[in-house]
């Protein structure tokens, strides 16, 4: 009776042992990778997914002797996003399988574009689409630059997608954004949502990065409100932001000709108040300098970084965004929602006064 007990396990295990069922049901499927969503000439969506190679040849090591990518690129438009992603389905050979999207990338045109607040929600909404992919905007059109997308440094695509924008947002070169926290941000009553900025490195470029292995560039942030793009912030204001976010790990300052690296001590302080039918914004920044600052380098740096958090921030106001996260530090002191909505922060913030107080240690 054992004997034949262990033969039936045995059978019924043989199954689970069969590797090429499994990896037949891979190869059924085209894993997009990342997915860039444009606004074509006569308004359609057009999309370009980028999809591996499944099976031998996936691995960079496994290339031809003719340099062929591992990865394949697939373009479709459609005159809505449905419509679109009917006809990148139809271009695709396999099953298109949108849970393991890593990057999301929408042109800085369509981003701008009065239709992109009804197109976000559809996006987002999307059955099985990876809600937490990393969400960015591509100064230039998204095709080309997920087209260009490759395994620089790794094996596989996937795993260099997130190394690399988790080493550039750890940098400050950008913040760490998804989909999903643009998408929810959007739909908010309090600050306005952010996303990564992108680019193409022009082909005669000569800058500092001129002569890497790729021509792609992540570095900025793009401010949405009301569910559009509204402002792009370069990478020393991106920097600031996320000193202020208290993310950021160093913050490069320069100062006299010299760059000093400045390290927070905590997170920053970020107060709102309503007052009197006026808006007050306070922002407290203490830092650590490193051994080689003295005195006068200190107050200088203070300065410096005084005065460009203030240029921000009111740059900001102007243009009636708030990336910082004020509205939830001033919405902290009302009781209720409806208090909340009534008191108009929106309209406040853009008059409100600001005190900056940045305080920086040197070494003992």
């Amino acid at each position: 009776m054992r004997r034949l007990t262990l033969l039936l396990l045995a059978m019924l295990m043989c199954p689970l042992l069969a590797g090429c069922q499994v990896t037949g049901e891979l190869e059924n499927q085209a894993y997009v990778l990342a997915l860039g969503i444009d606004r074509s000439g006569d308004g359609n969506i057009a999309l370009t997914a980028r999809v591996p190679k499944v099976g031998k040849g996936t691995d960079a090591k496994e290339k031809g002797a003719d340099g062929d990518s591992p990865y394949l690129t697939f373009a479709a438009e459609g005159r809505s996003w449905p419509q679109a992603l009917e006809a990148l389905q139809r271009a695709t050979p396999r099953e298109m399988n949108l849970s393991h999207i890593e990057l999301l990338v929408v042109s800085e045109d369509l981003a701008r574009s009065d239709a992109f607040p009804a197109l976000l929600p559809r996006i987002a909404e999307t059955p099985h689409l990876y809600a937490t992919a990393r969400f960015a905007v591509c100064r230039g059109d998204a095709r080309s630059f997920v087209g260009a997308e490759q395994a620089v440094i790794g094996t596989r695509l996937s795993a260099e997608i997130k190394a690399m924008l988790k080493h550039y947002a750890t940098q400050g070169y950008i913040p760490d954004s998804s989909l999903a926290e643009v998408y929810y941000a959007t739909n908010s009553i309090y600050s306005d949502p952010v996303a990564i900025c992108c680019r193409m490195e022009p082909e005669d470029a000569s800058d500092g990065a001129a002569g890497t292995p790729t021509k792609q560039r992540f570095e900025g942030t793009a401010v949405f409100a009301r569910g559009r793009l509204a402002q792009v912030l370069d990478v020393d204001e991106t920097r600031l932001v996320t000193l202020l976010w208290g993310s950021a790990k160093v913050m490069p300052v320069e100062c006299g000709g010299e760059t000093y690296e400045l390290t927070p001590m905590g997170r920053p302080a970020l107060r709102a108040a309503i007052e009197g039918g006026a808006a007050h914004l306070e922002i407290n920044l203490r830092l650590a300098a490193p051994d080689d600052a003295c005195d006068a380098d200190i107050a200088a740096l203070e300065r410096a970084l005084t005065r460009g958090i203030a240029a921000l921030v009111s740059d900001c106001q102007r243009r009636g965004i708030d990336p910082f996260g004020f509205a939830e530090a001033a919405a902290g002191r009302f009781m209720t929602v409806p208090d909340w909505l009534a008191a108009d922060w929106r309209g406040l913030y853009g008059s409100a006064s600001l005190a900056v107080d940045v305080k920086i240690r040197g070494a003992a």
